[in-house]
C-alpha cells in the first residue's frame, strides 16, 4: 500500500510539473507579442466615421443613421459599417482582416493570423423611410471568423457562408445556414435545411 502511495504521488507530481512547464513556456512565448503588438480601436455611432491607422496595424468604423459601429486592429485590420439601426462588430489580429456590414442586425467579423480575412454583410432593417429608426423585428445575427490563412464569409443576399482553408467558422441566424472548416476536413449545413 506504501508503493501504490508513492507511485501516485510521483505521477501526480510528474503531471503537476509537465502541466506548470507547458503554461510557463506558452507564457513566455505569447505574452511578449501580446504586448509589442501595435492596437488602434474605432468607434462610431449615429453619422460619425472613424479611421486610425497606425503602420500596418488599422480600423475604421462608420455608423449611419441608427447605427453603432465597433472595429479593432491588433497588428490587423477591422472595420464595421453600421447603417439603420445595426452593431457592427470587426477585429483583425495579429495579420488577420476583419470586416462587418450591416442594415439592421449585428454583423460580426474577427480574422485572426497573417492572411486570415472575414467578412459578414447583412441587410434587414425595415423602415418607413431611408433615414428613420428601423421597425422592430427579430433581428438577424450573423458572425464569420477565419484564423491563419483561411476565409470565412456571410452574406444574406443570397443566404450563403463560405469557409475556406482550414481554419474558419460562419453562421447566419437568419437561414441557420453555417459552416466549418478545419485540418480534418469540411461541415455545411445542406441547402435543403435552409428552408
Amino acid at each position: 500500500m506504501v508503493g501504490f502511495r508513492r507511485e501516485r504521488s510521483t505521477s501526480v507530481k510528474l503531471i503537476s510539473t509537465i502541466a506548470c512547464t507547458t503554461a510557463a513556456v506558452g507564457t513566455s512565448l505569447i505574452l511578449p507579442t501580446m504586448a509589442s503588438a501595435t492596437d488602434v480601436h474605432c468607434a462610431a455611432d449615429s453619422g460619425t466615421d472613424v479611421t486610425v491607422i497606425d503602420g500596418r496595424t488599422a480600423c475604421r468604423a462608420v455608423a449611419e443613421t441608427h447605427g453603432r459601429a465597433r472595429a479593432a486592429g491588433y497588428d490587423g485590420v477591422g472595420y464595421a459599417h453600421a447603417a439603420r439601426g445595426a452593431a457592427a462588430l470587426g477585429i483583425g489580429a495579429a495579420g488577420g482582416v476583419g470586416a462587418s456590414d450591416g442594415v439592421g442586425g449585428i454583423p460580426i467579423a474577427f480574422g485572426f493570423g497573417t492572411d486570415a480575412i472575414a467578412l459578414t454583410t447583412i441587410g434587414t432593417a425595415t423602415t418607413d423611410s431611408e433615414t428613420g429608426p428601423p421597425q422592430a423585428a427579430t433581428p438577424l445575427f450573423a458572425v464569420s471568423v477565419a484564423f491563419e490563412g483561411s476565409r470565412a464569409q456571410v452574406a444574406t443576399a443570397d443566404s450563403s457562408v463560405v469557409c475556406l482553408g482550414t481554419a474558419a467558422f460562419a453562421w447566419n441566424s437568419a437561414t441557420g445556414t453555417t459552416c466549418l472548416t478545419t485540418p480534418f476536413g469540411r461541415w455545411q449545413t445542406p441547402r435543403s435545411e435552409l428552408g
